[in-house]
């Protein structure tokens, strides 16, 4: 913030009485009388002015809540002693993409670099190539380019690369020759191929598909709505686009303008492409025609299967299409059908479910259909079906989570991904004719570090009806059970995410400083199958934040801790649940650190992407779905005069996921309505937005503010407020 907005504040001494130290006042111009009658019940909305960012005095206000935040968290002692990514003091690698020729593509960034440059080599150890760099993009502009996405063309000669401007989702591209690095002189504009299906080469890579969004204006009506699939082809003018897929397009499949339809092509030589209708679900319905249609004046799309069909993704072997589902079978198995004549509910089963643990990812090679699977989120081991036998494949070391990577039922190339909480993650090659695992690195004279004094406890906690729940603990071996550990607990319980195991710079950070790291697989998310996710899920969405409560009563029960040394932090939807915990117990909490946060349920359908929300949370529209988003709203549950814990609130003023008012009313209200002497600090980054594309100085940034926060309010010793902090009038 510039140094004239500063002298708005005026410095204090820590002399003053503890329970003004972070009372500011509510302008009046921030309330109001809003109220709003929902299916006979009246709601009040004191705080709706704030959803009116563009009001000067309301941005005003989220100016300077965040200048108040801002030089808290800068006074708190210890900040600075988190200065590096502990977990890879060396290069940060990922996004690796392989082409059917042996071509590696990834992005990378050194340690004192602030963006991912991108990157290739002929095999994995062939020389190492700078494909492009994103600060050389639109040098003119005062803007921060971030690459988020890219995909190589079939034949290796072209390559889309996708750039975000200040953390705001939605993106540029542009089309690099590969060998020449020269850039086509068209850009395509109003793309987001991160969120809706990405870049799809033609078999003949004259062309790919894409997602249009016809309004980018987050604050207009329309925004994100109508969204086509454009077929566009290498040097046409994008403005001219050939539309394949859309609501006004294709009228017999019925949309409605908040889904995102979307063409896929899996192999550069398959038979068919298809078509699907997406959004905030794990499942879509699907369609799909002969690849020779493509051309025709009207693509007749063919019925494959539908949403409740339960399949989140499926390969093709010819006219043989293998899938996994969760339709009567939970923790999923996966089928076989012919695309002759697809019969997705009568199909061959080729592997069963299994009662004790999910299949959580599969692929086919040449060599069999390769599969994992993972008990409670946590434990995975990896197996192999060919000529009809199930093997399980021994791996090189124990696996948190197991991902894989195959060309497809053509080639015999086969990676796996190792993650651990513990450990970096590690990629192998498999030869399934050795049946051998060779390790490959992208960046083999980097020293990874070690963490063999650290202990990995995983149990499983009694909620409120008496359901297990996984929690994942992480912590030092010298830590005892005095109930007087500092720990951080993490959460999620959404969309079916599940809370894999890896290794994490700010889980290390803490452990390192005589923390305890506790994760929660909570229902909602979907650490034990399709159950899982709707055990917390609209009319079962309380069990999200009862399974996060269970759990920190657990950890005082066995001594751990205690509520004054518990923060929990989480982000996104994830505000859901701990804004409820704290809602609903905030005797058990000394912080909570929420990022990004969904706060305010009932206007989620006032947000630029609300009604694609609807398939997860319900809508107001509905007498029983507004029950359940009443329910979920934290802004509503705070109730004035209770004793809250401490409390930091973030946002981005580009976030088109969660706007930054979700947060600001949520932190008005809790300012209003709190009688604790604890803060409750407000920060907002005004360039930038949800934090997928942002810096790594503001990241960086941010985890010193969360952890820095949590350490100084759990009371540790390193971690206090300085002798002078600074107020506003």
């Amino acid at each position: 913030m510039c140094k004239k907005v500063l002298f708005i504040l005026c410095i204090i001494f820590i002399s003053c009485s503890k329970e003004k130290q972070f009372e500011r006042g509510i302008p009046s111009h921030i309330e109001s009388n809003t109220s709003e009658l929902y299916h006979g019940k009246e709601i009040i909305d004191t705080y709706r002015p704030l959803e009116n960012i563009k009001d000067s005095m309301i941005l005003d206000w989220y100016q300077k809540e965040t200048l108040f935040a801002q030089n808290i968290l800068q006074n708190i002692s210890g900040r600075e002693s988190f200065q590096t990514n502990t977990t890879n003091a060396s290069a940060e690698i990922s996004e690796l993409t392989f082409t059917n020729d042996d071509h590696y593509y990834y992005l990378k960034k050194n340690p004192i670099e602030e963006s991912k440059k991108l990157y290739s080599r002929h095999e994995i150890a062939g020389e190492e190539i700078l494909v492009f760099d994103p600060e050389t993009y639109k040098i003119q502009s005062k803007n921060n380019y971030y690459i988020n996405y890219f995909n190589p063309s079939w034949d290796n000669t072209k390559i889309v690369i996708s750039l975000s401007k200040d953390d705001e989702e939605i993106s540029e591209m542009i089309i690099l020759d590969v060998k020449t690095k020269k850039k086509y002189s068209q850009i395509i504009y109003n793309s987001w191929p991160t969120a809706l299906g990405g870049v799809r080469w033609l078999s003949d890579d004259s062309g790919f598909f894409y997602e249009y969004i016809p309004e980018t204006n987050s604050d207009a009506e329309e925004y994100l709505k109508n969204v086509e699939t454009v077929l566009y082809t290498l040097g046409s003018d994008p403005k001219k686009r050939n539309v394949i897929f859309s609501k006004e397009n294709n009228p017999e499949i019925q949309m409605n303008s908040g889904d995102f339809p979307e063409v896929i092509v899996q192999n550069q030589h398959d038979k068919y492409i298809f078509s699907n209708v997406s959004g905030a679900s794990p499942y879509y319905e699907y369609y799909f025609t002969e690849y020779e249609n493509l051309y025709n004046q009207k693509i007749h799309w063919k019925p494959l299967f539908k949403q409740e069909d339960k399949i989140p993704y499926f390969f093709i072997d010819g006219d043989d299409m293998y899938f996994v589902t969760a339709r009567e079978a939970s923790n999923f198995k996966i089928c076989k059908t012919s695309l002759k004549n697809p019969d997705v509910r009568n199909a061959e089963v080729l592997v069963a479910e299994d009662p004790n643990a999910t299949i959580s990812d599969f692929t086919i090679t040449k060599e069999g259909l390769f599969f994992v699977k993972t008990k409670n989120g946590v434990s995975s081991k990896l197996y192999c079906l060919k000529s009809g036998l199930i093997e399980e494949i021994p791996i090189p070391k124990p696996a948190g989570a197991i991902y894989l990577i195959a060309k497809g039922a053509t080639y015999d190339d086969l990676w796996i991904e190792i993650n651990g909480w513990t450990t970096n993650e590690v990629r192998y090659k498999y030869d399934s004719n050795q049946k051998k695992f060779t390790e490959e690195s992208l960046d083999p004279k980097s020293k990874k570090a070690t963490y063999d004094d650290i202990i990995v406890e995983e149990v499983e906690v009694a909620s409120h009806d008496g359901t297990l729940i996984p929690m994942s603990l992480i912590y030092h071996k010298n830590i005892q059970k005095t109930g007087n550990n500092h720990v951080l607990m993490r959460g999620y319980g959404t969309y079916g995410i599940s809370l894999k195991p890896e290794l994490e710079t700010m889980m290390m950070e803490w452990i390192a400083k005589g923390g305890i790291y506790a994760v929660t697989h909570v229902r909602g998310g979907g650490e034990k199958g399709d159950t899982w996710h709707k055990a917390g899920f609209k009319k079962t969405k309380p069990n999200t934040w009862k399974d996060f409560i269970a759990c920190t009563e657990y950890l005082i029960d066995k001594k751990y801790t205690n509520p004054s040394k518990i923060a929990a932090w989480s982000s996104s939807a994830g505000g859901i649940l701990l804004g409820r915990a704290i809602t609903e117990r905030p005797d058990l909490y000394a912080a909570a650190i929420i990022r990004v946060g969904k706060l305010n349920t009932l206007r989620s359908e006032n947000t630029p992407n609300g009604l694609n929300g609807i398939k997860e949370y319900g809508t107001v529209k509905d007498a029983s779905e507004f029950e359940y988003l009443l329910e979920m709203d934290a802004y509503h549950h705070i109730k004035d005069g209770e004793k809250y814990p401490a409390v930091l609130l973030t946002a981005g003023m580009n976030d088109t996921r969660v706007p930054a008012w979700q947060p600001g009313k949520f932190a008005a209200r809790m300012l209003k309505a709190n009688a604790s002497d604890k803060p409750i600090l407000f920060n907002v980054d005004f360039n930038s937005g949800h934090g997928f594309d942002a810096s790594a100085e503001k990241r960086k940034a941010e985890r010193q503010d969360i952890l820095s926060f949590a350490f100084w309010q759990t009371g540790h010793k390193d971690f206090t407020l300085k002798t002078e902090t600074i107020k506003m009038n």
